[in-house]
C-alpha cells in the first residue's frame, strides 16, 4: 500500500454506511468537534459569534460590558484620556464579518485545502462556516485548486481527507513531528516506533490473537510496508492492531446474533463480511491512485519550489544592485561555495515568497554576509594574483638559468626577495591577466645583473675563506662582503682550493670550476634553501700532501698544472688487496686521490701517498682503460685555440677541428682536453698488481671436453662515426655500415673514406 507526505490522525471508518456509523460511534476522533454540522439558521448568528469571540481583535463592536475593576480605575482617576490625533487609519480585516456567507464561501472556493484548514483554526466563526454542510463544495474546489488531489477515501469527509493530507506532520499515535509519510492502506501517519509497536504481521496473527477468527484478516485494511522496511513495500500484509480489535468487536456482535438465533442475523453477518471485503478492495485500488498522485505532486512541488527559488534569487540580486551594491559581487555571492544555492535556500528561506516584510528582515543579514565575503574575496584574489605572478616569474627565471649552462645560480626565493619583485607580488590584483604577464617580462632585465652579482658575491666569500689573512678556520659560506672588494681568480684556481656543499654528502669541489658547475640537491625552483658551501678540510689536507710529494708549492700550483702532469698515486693507508692469488693497489690521479681521502676520512687520519714511477705509469697507460669521459659528452675543447672555450663540444667534433690545424693524429691531453667542471667525478683508479694474479683454472664436469665452452660475445662500443654526416652520432662497426647503406646508398663502405674510428 502506498504512502504520501502530509499529516493525518487515525480515522477509523467501516465498509458501508451501517458499519461506518457503528465505527464512528466508538472511535473518538480528534476532528469530532470539527465534523459537527450546523443548520442553515446557524449562520444568522455569525456576526454575533465574531463579537463574542474577539471583537477587539477584528476591529468590530463588542457587546460585553467592561469589567468592574477596569471601570473603577477609569472613574477613580478623574482624568479624561487624551484622544489620539487623527492620522492614517491602519488597514484591518474587520469588515470581513459584514460580508454574507455566500460571498465568503465564494472567496474560500479559490483557496487550497491547507489554507482552509488554517482558516478553520483561526476563528470560531470561520470554523463553523467551513465545517458546515454547505461548505462541502468549497473543500472540493480546494482539492481541484491544489492540483488533481484524489477523491476522499471511502466514508471520509472532505475535512478529514484534507486534514489527513495537509493538516500537519505529527504521528497519529505519539504526536512525533516530522512524519512525512502517509500510509493510505492504513489511512494513518505513524512514526517508525509506533509502526513497530502496532503493526501485526500476517503469519504472526494466530500467535498475537489466538482467540480471533482468522477470517478477520480478509475483512480489515492492511499495508504492505512493515515497521522495519524503511518505507519499502513487500508482498506481505501488515494490519493495524486497533483495526483488528475494532473489527473483531463488530464481527463478534453479528456472530452473537446468529448464535442467539435472531431473525435475519445470518444474512446480516454475510452482508457485513461482503461489505468489508468490498471496502478493503476499494481501499487497495484507491491507495494506488493516491500513491501515483503523491509522486506527481512531489515532482510538481519541487519544480515550483525551484522556480520560486530562481525568482527570489533574481529578485534579491536586483534589489541589492538597486541599493548600490556591485552587480559582480552580488552574482559572485550566489556562486560562492560557502553560500551556494543549497546553503542559501536554507539560510534565506528561498522557497518562500519574498514579501516586503521578509525582505526587511533578510536585508541586514544579506548585507553582512556580502561584506564578509568581499573581504575574503579580496584576500583570495590577492593570493591568486601573487601565485599567478610567481608562476610567470619562475618560468622566466628557469629559462634564463637554463641558458647559462652553469648550475650555480641564486635560488628563486632570493630573487623574489628583491624590493621591486616583492612590491610587484604584493600589489593589488589587476583585472587583465595580460598586464601581469607583461609586467613579469619587465623583470627579465634584472636577471643578468642579479645572477652576475650572486656569482661575484660567491667568489668574494670563497676568496675570504682562502685569504691568508683569514685562514681557513671558518666553515660556513656567507655571501657578505667582508672587506674584500674583488675576488682573487688565481686563488680560486689553486689545487688546494677545495670546497664542499653541506647538502651533497661532503663531496669535494676542486677549484671554482667545480663550484660553478655544482648542482645543489636542496636548490630547486620550489626550494627556499640556499646552497651552503664551506672549506673541505680533509680535501685540502690531501691536496697539500700530494703537492708536497711531487715537490710543488701549494700556494702557487693550480689544478690545471696538476692535470697536465698526469701523476698517479697509491694510497698507503689502504692495505694491499688480493685477486686471483695476486696483490694490487689502486693507482689514482690526483683528483681521484683527493676524493678517495675524503671518502675514507674516518679511517684515514693523515693522508699517506706513494708516487708511481715512470715504469709503473707506463704499465698503466699501456692498458686499455675504460672511456672517460665519454666521447659523446660535450666537455671537449681544443688546446690550440680558444674556439671551444666556454662552449665545449663532443670528442669527434674537436678531433675534426684539430685536423684543420694540420695535426693528422691529435693526442688527448696535448692537442685537446676535456673540461673537468661539468664532469662530476674524476676517472676511477686502475689496478696495479705487485704480484701478478694466477690465471683461473678451467674445470669441466666431463674431461672428454678438450676445449673450453664458448664465451658470450663482448659488448661492442660505439667507436665509429659517419664521415658523410655533419652530426656527432656514434655507431658500432656494423651499425655505421648499415647507416651508410640505408641513408647514403653506398653498399660497400670503406673505413677512412666513408667512416672513421674515434680515437
Amino acid at each position: 500500500m502506498g504512502c504520501m507526505f502530509g499529516i493525518s490522525r487515525p480515522i477509523d471508518v467501516g465498509a458501508d454506511s451501517d458499519i461506518d456509523h457503528d465505527m464512528a460511534d466508538d472511535y473518538d476522533s480528534p476532528l469530532t468537534d470539527l465534523e459537527d454540522s450546523a443548520d442553515d439558521n446557524e449562520y444568522s448568528s455569525l456576526e454575533e459569534t465574531f463579537s463574542e469571540s474577539s471583537g477587539s481583535e477584528y476591529g468590530g463592536k463588542t457587546y460585553k460590558k467592561q469589567p468592574a475593576k477596569k471601570r473603577a480605575r477609569a472613574s477613580d482617576t478623574g482624568k479624561v484620556p487624551a484622544t489620539k490625533g487623527v492620522g492614517r487609519k491602519k488597514k484591518t480585516l474587520s469588515l470581513i464579518v459584514t460580508m454574507s456567507i455566500d460571498i465568503l464561501l465564494e472567496i474560500f472556493s479559490f483557496l487550497e485545502p491547507a489554507d482552509l484548514l488554517f482558516l478553520s483554526r483561526a476563528n470560531k466563526a470561520f470554523r463553523r462556516v467551513l465545517l458546515s454542510k454547505s461548505a462541502v463544495s468549497v473543500w472540493k474546489a480546494a482539492r481541484v485548486n491544489r492540483g488533481g488531489v484524489p477523491n476522499c477515501m471511502p466514508n471520509m469527509s472532505e475535512v478529514q481527507w484534507a486534514h489527513l493530507l495537509f493538516g500537519g506532520s505529527q504521528c497519529c499515535v505519539c504526536g512525533t513531528n516530522g512524519i512525512m509519510r502517509i500510509d493510505f492502506g492504513l489511512r494513518r501517519r505513524a512514526c517508525t516506533s509506533c509502526l513497530k509497536k502496532n503493526l501485526v504481521y500476517k503469519p504472526n496473527f494466530s500467535s498475537k490473537f489466538p482467540d480471533f477468527d482468522p477470517i478477520i484478516m480478509d475483512l480489515v485494511t492492511f499495508t504492505n510496508i512493515g515497521g522495519w522496511a524503511h518505507g519499502h513495500a513487500s508482498g506481505s500484509k501488515f494490519f493495524w492492531s486497533d483495526d483488528i480489535l475494532n473489527l473483531a468487536a463488530r464481527l463478534g456482535a453479528y456472530q452473537k446474533d446468529v448464535h442467539m438465533r435472531k431473525p435475519g442475523a445470518k444474512k446480516r453477518l454475510d452482508d457485513f463480511k461482503s461489505s468489508c471485503k468490498k471496502y478493503v478492495n476499494f481501499v487497495v485500488k484507491h491507495a494506488m491512485v493516491c500513491n501515483a498522485w503523491v509522486d506527481e505532486d512531489r515532482k510538481r512541488q519541487q519544480c515550483m519550489a525551484t522556480e520560486l527559488q530562481g525568482q527570489n534569487k533574481e529578485l534579491i540580486k536586483a534589489r541589492l544592485v538597486h541599493l548600490g551594491h556591485d552587480a559582480n559581487d552580488v552574482a559572485r555571492m550566489f556562486r560562492y561555495h560557502k553560500y551556494g544555492m543549497d546553503s542559501m535556500d536554507k539560510k534565506y528561506s528561498m522557497d518562500k515568497e519574498l514579501t516586503d516584510a521578509r525582505w526587511k528582515r533578510l536585508l541586514p543579514t544579506i548585507e553582512r554576509d556580502l561584506s564578509e565575503l568581499k573581504e575574503k574575496w579580496l584576500l583570495e584574489d590577492q593570493r591568486y594574483a601573487s601565485d599567478r605572478r610567481k608562476m610567470h616569474l619562475r618560468e622566466m627565471y628557469q629559462n634564463y638559468v637554463r641558458q647559462l649552462r652553469r648550475p650555480l645560480a641564486p635560488s628563486f626565493t632570493s630573487f623574489l626577495k628583491l624590493c621591486d619583485v616583492a612590491d610587484f607580488l604584493n600589489s593589488s590584483p589587476t583585472v587583465d591577466q595580460e598586464s601581469d604577464t607583461n609586467a613579469c617580462r619587465a623583470f627579465a632585465d634584472k636577471l643578468p645583473d642579479f645572477c652576475t652579482g650572486y656569482i661575484h658575491q660567491t667568489k668574494i666569500a670563497l676568496t675570504q675563506f682562502l685569504s691568508p689573512s683569514t685562514g681557513i678556520s671558518q666553515y660556513t659560506l656567507t655571501p657578505k662582503d667582508q672587506g674584500i672588494n674583488a675576488p682573487d681568480e688565481t686563488l680560486l684556481q689553486l689545487a688546494t682550493s677545495i670546497f664542499q656543499c653541506a647538502h651533497s654528502g661532503r663531496s669535494p669541489l676542486i677549484t671554482w670550476d667545480k663550484v660553478q658547475h655544482h648542482t645543489c640537491p636542496c636548490q630547486s625552483s620550489f626550494s627556499t634553501f640556499e646552497c651552503t658551501l664551506s672549506i673541505s678540510q680533509s680535501g685540502v689536507a690531501a691536496a697539500r700532501s700530494l703537492l708536497s710529494l711531487v715537490g710543488l708549492d701549494a700556494k702557487t700550483t693550480t689544478a690545471t698544472t696538476m692535470d697536465h702532469l698526469q701523476h698517479h698515486f697509491f694510497c698507503l693507508n689502504c692495505p694491499l688487496k688480493s685477486e686471483n692469488g695476486g696483490s694490487y693497489r689502486m693507482a689514482m690521479d690526483w683528483r681521484r686521490s683527493v676524493f678517495h681521502h675524503v671518502d675514507q676520512r674516518k679511517s684515514h687520519a693523515e693522508p699517506r701517498w706513494e708516487l708511481l714511477s715512470a715504469a709503473q705509469l707506463q704499465v698503466i697507460r699501456g692498458r686499455h682503460l675504460p672511456e672517460y669521459p665519454r666521447a659523446t659528452d660535450r666537455v671537449w675543447y681544443c688546446n690550440k685555440c680558444e674556439r671551444h672555450q666556454g662552449n665545449p663540444v663532443d670528442k669527434a667534433t674537436v678531433i675534426d677541428h684539430i685536423r684543420w690545424h694540420g695535426i693528422a693524429a691529435p693526442n688527448q691531453g696535448v692537442d685537446f682536453s676535456y673540461d673537468m667542471g661539468p664532469v662530476k667525478l674524476p676517472p676511477e683508479g686502475t689496478k696495479f698488481f705487485f704480484t701478478p694474479p694466477q690465471p683461473p683454472q678451467k674445470q669441466t664436469k666431463d674431461h672428454r671436453y678438450k676445449h673450453t665452452p664458448p664465451q658470450p660475445p663482448q659488448k661492442q662500443t660505439k667507436d665509429y662515426r659517419c664521415k658523410h654526416c655533419n652530426d656527432s652520432r656514434c655507431f658500432i662497426l656494423e651499425g655505421v655500415k648499415m647507416h651508410i647503406k640505408a641513408k647514403h646508398k653506398i653498399d660497400s663502405s670503406c673505413e677512412g673514406t666513408d667512416f672513421c674510428k674515434i680515437k
